[in-house]
């Protein structure tokens, strides 16, 4: 009886314990894709295998052990190497990237419509 108390007891601090490894494994993937590797620009360090991105991935990983947030993680970088690095852009910037191409594929769809109604409207007799 006393085993299962001492199970019962222990039970919830092993799965917290196993939750933090996790989500702290999980912590690292989201920053490594939220990073670009600053060699070429072209993709997330998460995927790149450039010595400065499996520098980065090093870094990261001793910036978690640490206790430092995802803001101070990403604003490391940004000091760094400008706010080029990070994939999604902040601010404004993040506004125009996601606003934008709506917009323009809204006006299109309604030109597409208003020129599909004039084509497909009846001739006039004659």
């Amino acid at each position: 009886m006393r085993f299962l108390a001492w199970i019962l007891l222990l039970a919830p601090a092993v799965s917290l314990f196993g939750q933090t490894a996790f989500s702290n494994e999980e912590r690292i993937r989201k920053l490594e894709n939220s990073l670009l590797a600053p060699c070429c620009w072209a993709e997330p360090i998460a995927q790149h295998r450039s010595e400065v991105a499996l520098q980065m991935k090093r870094e990261i990983e001793d910036f978690v052990r640490q206790g430092k947030t995802d803001r101070e993680i990403l604003d490391f970088y940004k000091q760094k190497y400008g706010a080029r690095v990070l994939v999604e852009p902040e601010g404004a910037l993040w506004w125009w990237m996601h606003a934008v191409p709506l917009a323009v594929l809204a006006a299109s769809l309604a030109v597409v419509g208003v020129v599909l109604r004039r084509w497909l409207r009846p001739l006039p007799a004659s």
